[in-house]
């Protein structure tokens, strides 16, 4: 009797301990806390434009990628300057706005009465608001290190989208795409750009909403950071006229120019829709914009986002087609670290694809309308190397992937 009894809880600490052990490898991590980069998008605003009504809505209703902070300020429109490159015409509005100074001034929650506070970054760093006190972190080695941290992780990862729309035929598309084919095939004589070339003959008939996107960065380094914190900070308590004018009469912040790009998306009207043209055009709209943050990642490391598996057995991850996620992208699989100091560092442990077998999880804009089965989907991941995965680890896509 008693062996049996020893041998039933020998069997019970058993199951037990393999329940414990499935739970920790499947264990799902329903909010997860990490360091977003921030964006502020705007676009240029032309009455004249075909729908410029409705995708100018369309546009300021949107949501703001879930990977990013959003850091939105007042004014979401600029006028065009109808120009080829608009450019200049974006860099000048910026500048005469004071954008960048606005972005800091929403970063460290400015009041009216001038004074700043840390909120906003403890809150977006998880960090320790207390560790981030001024005049505490001034007097010492690891609060300036933790003032670091937190320009490095979060302001200086903030970023301005500017978008161009246009909403133009599908012809008009393609006979500007093969002009361009035909210049460069000509030049090199590819058959890849032919075989392209005979591609855009398959757009069709019907309309697109076509975006240019301007990407700026905002420039935030040890000088400025400085300059910031010895010559403007003071809480309301501590404000004074002066320190209130010097940050009001200041010229020191910027924005970077990071990159251009251009996307579309397709303004789908069939017989069997019950949407209106409005309503295709505010989708198409949306999905422009997602497409084009896509293009601006892949080619621009500093604007990429990490993002948290969401479990670890499975290896899954909320990320889909929107992300511009293929069977053939593939990620690196980060922990993040804090070194003696507190200052975070981001270590990569491994690598992973996405899982060929599956279906790559659908969620762009509009896609639970048409699937409400897809609508809290997730895509699942392959690991190609490393240590064993968990939820909250962070990846990012890896160059050209």
């Amino acid at each position: 009797m008693i062996a049996n009894v020893t041998k039933y809880k020998i069997c019970l600490i058993v199951a037990l301990a393999a329940t414990f052990s499935i739970a920790a490898q499947t264990a799902i991590a329903p909010t997860v806390k990490y360091r977003r980069s921030s964006l502020y998008t705007l676009m240029l605003d032309d009455p004249s434009r075909p729908y410029a009504n409705v995708i100018k809505a369309s546009f300021e209703k949107g949501p703001i990628p879930e990977k990013f902070n959003d850091h939105n300020l007042g004014a979401r429109t600029m006028p065009a300057a109808n120009v080829k490159d608009e450019t200049e015409n974006i860099t000048t509005f910026l500048d005469a706005n004071n954008i960048a100074k606005e972005i800091v001034a929403k970063w460290f929650n400015r009041s009216e009465k001038g004074g700043f506070n840390m909120d906003l970054i403890a809150k977006r760093g998880t960090y320790d608001a207390s560790a981030l006190d001024i005049a505490k972190a001034k007097a010492t080695q690891r609060g300036l290190e933790a003032l670091a941290d937190a320009g490095e992780e979060l302001i200086k990862n903030t970023f301005v989208l500017v978008n161009d729309f246009n909403y133009i035929s599908k012809e008009e598309v393609a006979k500007k795409v093969n002009k361009w084919l035909d210049v460069v095939a000509s030049a090199t004589g590819s058959s890849d750009l032919v075989a392209a070339q005979d591609g855009v003959a398959f757009l069709g008939k019907g309309y697109v909403v076509k975006t240019t996107a301007f990407l700026f960065r905002l420039k935030w380094d040890e000088e400025t950071a400085a300059i910031f914190y010895n010559d403007y900070w003071a809480d309301d308590a501590t404000i004074t006229p002066e320190k209130k004018k010097a940050f009001d009469e200041s010229k020191i912040f910027k924005l970077e120019l990071i990159g251009t790009d251009n996307s579309w998306a397709d303004v789908q009207a069939t017989t069997a829709t019950k949407k209106t043209e409005e309503e295709l055009i505010e989708k198409a709209t949306v999905k422009a914009v997602d497409a084009v943050i896509v293009k601006l990642q892949k080619n621009h490391d500093e604007f990429k986002t990490k993002t948290p598996l969401f479990s670890g057995e499975p290896i899954t991850a909320k990320i889909g087609l929107k992300e511009g996620l293929s069977e053939k992208s593939k990620f690196d699989v980060l922990e993040q670290q804090q070194d003696k100091n507190g200052k975070t560092q981001y270590v990569v442990v491994g690598s992973l694809k996405v899982d060929d077998s599956q279906p790559i999880w659908d969620n762009r804009y509009g896609a639970d309308e048409e699937n409400p089965a897809n609508a809290d989907g997730k895509t699942f991941f392959k690991k190609t190397g490393g240590k064993e995965f968990f939820a909250g680890m962070l990846i990012v896509q890896k160059k050209g992937k």
